[in-house]
């Protein structure tokens, strides 16, 4: 009884905490982290990382965490991708360790007519970020939303909770490079994207909707260049054959706009990379080194000034950045799917295709 009570007095401490810093806000703290992180090279795309950290699920509804908290947590570097609040776990019968102390993360949620922008404290709250309106009619009653601070905690944290990781759900018959191959296969099929190999540099051209990539015995590793690619046809996602994010390069190169876009682009990339398994198969130690990383991080260092930069500007841009690549990921698989599902007709449309041009 007195180890319960001693759980509940810790979980009631951090509350308390988190009520003492509800006027701090919470998006730019957030965004501290991450600068931080990205400073010190231990962010999930410049550091080598468990499959499992960057697809953490809720131990008791089983959903996986998205955007900005699937890097949230990937940055705690556990075990276990499993994870939940201290009340999922009592509920369940689950004791959270004494003196652990719980992992924040955040939430958008609508507040409610004449609520204060405080929010209630009982999980730690910002000010509010952002009042979105639902129309340009005059007089409309606008919609304010607030971020707010949650707590979770990793199963390594919980006693009773048996650690299992969920894997990522692999292609039948398919290796990590084949997947990847995929990938770029059902960008080139289903959207029209060319494929460059050749020359010294490696680009997206939106306006010929074309990649152009060094040949592969340009990189040092085959992590480098699927990684290089799926970067690069992340950038292809924004054509309006793909998700139409025209708007995401709107302005000149090398301002704030350019700099989300590569960050989208490099976290999109770091998902589809575990996503295929390229970064669990080709980014082995054991095969290119002790570091299998440390050349891609150094090739990306370049643009950590410009992040960090339109992050400082812009603490909210982080959050839309880490959305995003989970939408431009989700796309991208999408089309694997899409094309898999079509492969059984593939021969019958060929012949439609012949006897049309007949």
């Amino acid at each position: 009884m007195g180890a319960i009570k001693g759980q509940e007095h810790d979980a009631a401490a951090q509350a308390s905490e988190a009520v003492a810093q509800a006027k701090l806000d919470v998006k730019s703290e957030v965004a501290r982290q991450l600068i931080e992180a990205m400073e010190s090279g231990n962010t999930p795309w410049q550091k080598p990382w468990k499959s499992q950290a960057l697809m953490p699920v809720n131990g008791v509804t089983h959903n996986g965490y998205r955007g900005i908290n699937r890097i949230l947590l990937a940055l705690q570097n556990r075990s276990s991708n499993v994870w939940m609040t201290f009340n999922q776990a009592s509920e369940k019968g689950y004791k959270v360790r004494k003196g652990e102390r719980g992992t924040p993360i955040v939430k958008v949620v609508e507040l409610e007519r004449g609520e204060k922008e405080a929010g209630d404290g009982a999980s730690g709250s910002g000010q509010a970020d952002s009042g979105a309106a639902s129309g340009d009619r005059s007089g409309e009653q606008r919609k304010a939303f607030i971020l707010k601070r949650y707590f979770v905690f990793n199963a390594e944290q919980i006693e009773g909770f048996p650690i299992e990781e969920a894997q990522p759900e692999p292609t039948a018959g398919l290796d990590s490079v084949e997947r990847a191959q995929a990938v770029v296969d059902a960008m080139k099929e289903l959207t029209g994207l060319i494929v460059v190999h050749g020359g010294d540099k490696a680009c997206y051209i939106p306006s010929l909707h074309e990649i152009r990539m060094p040949p592969p015995r340009a990189f040092q590793t085959p992590y480098d260049r699927w990684v290089t690619e799926l970067h690069e046809c992340a950038h292809a996602s924004m054509h309006e054959r793909c998700m139409n994010r025209t708007e995401a390069i709107s302005k000149r190169w090398g301002d704030e706009a350019y700099a989300l876009e590569e960050l989208r682009a490099e976290i999109a990339s770091c998902l589809l990379a575990h996503s295929t398994g390229v970064a669990q198969e080709l980014g082995r130690s054991d095969r290119y080194g002790s570091d299998p990383f440390s050349h891609h991080r150094e090739q990306h260092a370049a643009y950590l000034r410009s992040w960090v930069k339109a992050i400082k500007k812009d603490p909210m841009a982080v959050f839309s950045a880490a959305k995003d690549a989970d939408l431009i990921c989700d796309y991208m698989l999408g089309l694997v799917k899409k094309r898999e599902a079509l492969a059984d007709h593939r021969e019958w449309i060929e012949e439609y295709d012949m006897a049309i041009r007949v």
